[in-house]
């Protein structure tokens, strides 16, 4: 599930297909929704547009971010939509010009961490032609292993903050619906080397490891170390996290996966209860998802 802002403020739709998307991207997705069989091809020589959706939704089942971009010139009348993934146009425009203004702006909004905005550019012909850009992401998945007292915080603070929760352990009286009621909580029972199996890890989704113990926690970190997950973070004392670390590049785990760890997990507020080292957790998640650019802890640590 998509869901996007143009502005300040936050208006959204839901398509047949149940995408759910900003009130730039209604505009834009109705226009492409719309049945014109008569219209093979768009005013700048693109194949219909009638793939569109299903590049979003495949997008979407991925859990990455896509840009939807309609460009627009007064002058001449004409109009495209499109969709920019990995810096790839779809469909292709056949107007040299305006698929590099519209690569170069959507990277411009990507770099400036802004979703959605108006840029001017000009095609082939130098006439101008406006772009309304919305880059619209997946909603991100908080995956927390261990459902202790920190686990516990941080399922309720992500659920109140919009994130998908899935919540494992491999004890039944942690992962229960007497500590964890939200119902917008998922809960797994599940020894810890076998979790992962059971789920899907995408750029969108977040890993917390809080597991009882370090032992626990190695294998957590194990199976999703190597991941395309967007963040991943583990609890720990800075000696406790070093041993970890140790012990699994020793078993061949590459210094680069490590150093995308988050850990020892959190900003530093002088948390001290485990709702406040809960706060300190979805602080960093919500930091590091909104300015990617910044290092990681990992790479300021040395690690």
């Amino acid at each position: 599930m998509y869901s996007a802002t143009l502005g300040e403020t936050a208006s959204e739709f839901r398509n047949p297909n149940g995408v759910v998307a900003g009130s730039y991207v209604e505009s834009a997705m109705n226009s492409i929704i719309a049945d014109d069989s008569k219209q093979t091809e768009s005013d700048w020589n693109m194949p219909g547009p009638s793939n569109l959706l299903e590049v979003i939704e495949d997008r979407a089942a991925r859990g990455e971010n896509v840009a939807v971009v309609r460009a627009l010139s007064v002058r001449s009348g004409k109009n495209a939509a499109v969709a920019v993934c990995d810096g790839v146009l779809f469909p292709p425009l056949a107007d040299k010009s305006l698929a590099d203004g519209v690569l170069a702006a959507v990277s411009s909004l990507a770099e400036r961490g802004v979703v959605a905005d108006f840029v001017d550019v000009l095609d082939e012909q130098g006439s101008p032609v406006t772009l309304v850009i919305e880059i619209i992401k997946p909603t991100l998945e908080l995956l927390i292993f261990g459902a202790g007292h920190v686990g516990q915080a941080v399922a309720l603070i992500g659920a109140l903050t919009g994130y998908d929760v899935t919540v494992v352990d491999d004890r039944k009286e942690f992962a229960s619906r007497e500590r964890l009621p939200d119902p917008r909580i998922r809960l797994l029972v599940s020894d810890y080397a076998s979790a992962t199996g059971k789920l899907t890890l995408s750029p969108s989704t977040v890993v917390v490891i809080v597991t009882r113990g370090h032992q626990y926690d190695e294998l957590c970190l194990k199976s999703v170390v190597g991941s395309n997950a967007a963040y991943i973070g583990m609890i720990g004392s800075r000696r406790r996290v070093l041993s970890v670390f140790k012990k699994l590049t020793s078993e061949g785990f590459s210094e680069g996966d490590l150093q995308r760890v988050h850990a020892p997990i959190g900003l530093r507020i002088g948390s001290r209860s485990p709702q406040e080292i809960a706060i300190s957790i979805m602080a960093e998640i919500i930091d590091h998802v909104n300015n990617p650019e910044r290092e990681h802890k990992g790479e300021r640590n040395g690690i």
